[in-house]
């Protein structure tokens, strides 16, 4: 009879967390460093969540090792909803192909909670380069082989630029950074000479001319920025590349209180930040369910494992 109700208690025991989660403040541990595409996303959904929660929100920001600092964090954290992961395809869809091991699972370490961004990248070159379009840059590339570096301080960004690197058939330097503002400031420096990089970071510098942007990634023009061609109409066909960011708990936090962050990142997704965020970012709302989250992540899986496997992206 005790063990009777004590599991009736252990089973009523989980709603009622979820009934009144948060009780207390939430921190959501960041794979990028502050400034990144994923912080200031990771930060406006978090500022959102506290507000209609009434709890505050820390954001810690835990760059390095291509997000594999924070992932692991976040994975050995307490399955309980107050510690939560803010990442991208980076720690969720690209590492597992790149290094032989990870401190993480990118499927079995966590709970998939809701997309939240989607978006595509700047093909952008240092000012005194001399190609103003993707194909006078592929030319000068194949006339110089080895050359010229491209820059990347996360996954997607190291990805376009190898799968940029394979289908035009050039011959590129890359030079690894621990976030993606450090690769801008050296294009900017002139120490590198390409980046494919987000816009948040990236698109500022071109607006104001610090860095010419050649392209975006995506398959069609963006509205907004319509001067910038698709690397796909500059001579290299069916090329696109995109990226995004997502929201996880650690595996084993209880489905309700999981539940209950996919409505907060739901609600969060209607506020005015948010769609400004989608605004001056040239973004799309990437918010669904936690199933879709999983079936996404899956399908950006078997996509990197190509992309890798084409680039020769794998670590020794």
């Amino acid at each position: 009879m005790k063990l009777f109700s004590l599991l009736v208690g252990m089973l009523l025991a989980v709603p009622a967390a979820a009934q009144d989660y948060p009780a207390r403040p939430i921190k959501i541990i960041t794979a990028f460093g502050p400034g990144t595409a994923t912080d200031i996303a990771a930060r406006t959904i978090g500022q959102d969540i506290a507000i209609q929660t009434g709890q505050t929100v820390v954001i810690e920001n835990k760059p390095g090792a291509e997000g594999q600092i924070a992932a692991q964090s976040a994975a050995a954290a307490a399955p309980d909803g107050y510690t939560l992961f803010f990442t991208t395809q980076t720690t969720q869809a690209i590492n597992p192909h790149v290094y032989k091991s990870l401190a993480y699972d990118p499927v079995k370490s966590f709970a998939p909670v809701a997309g939240v961004t989607l978006g595509a990248q700047i093909v952008m070159v240092r000012n005194d380069l001399p190609a103003r379009t993707v194909q006078e840059f592929v030319a000068l590339a194949k006339a110089q082989p080895g050359k010229l570096s491209f820059g990347s301080g996360n996954g997607s960004s190291r990805g376009g630029a190898e799968l940029f690197r394979i289908m035009t058939k050039t011959d590129l330097l890359g030079v690894p950074y621990k976030t993606q503002p450090q690769a801008i400031t050296d294009l900017l420096g002139g120490r590198i000479d390409i980046i494919f990089s987000d816009f948040t970071v990236g698109l500022p510098p071109v607006l104001d001319g610090r860095a010419r942007g050649l392209a975006v990634t995506s398959k069609q023009r963006i509205p907004g920025l319509d001067q910038f061609p698709t690397v796909d109409e500059s001579g290299v066909p069916g090329f696109e590349m995109w990226a995004w960011t997502a929201m996880y708990a650690p595996a084993g936090t209880p489905r309700p209180i999981v539940d209950k962050l996919n409505a907060l990142v739901r609600q969060a997704a209607k506020s005015p930040a948010y769609l400004n965020l989608l605004k001056t970012n040239y973004g799309v709302s990437f918010v669904g369910s936690p199933e879709d989250l999983a079936a996404f992540q899956a399908s950006e899986t078997k996509k990197w494992a190509e992309i890798v496997s084409v680039a020769g992206m794998k670590e020794p």
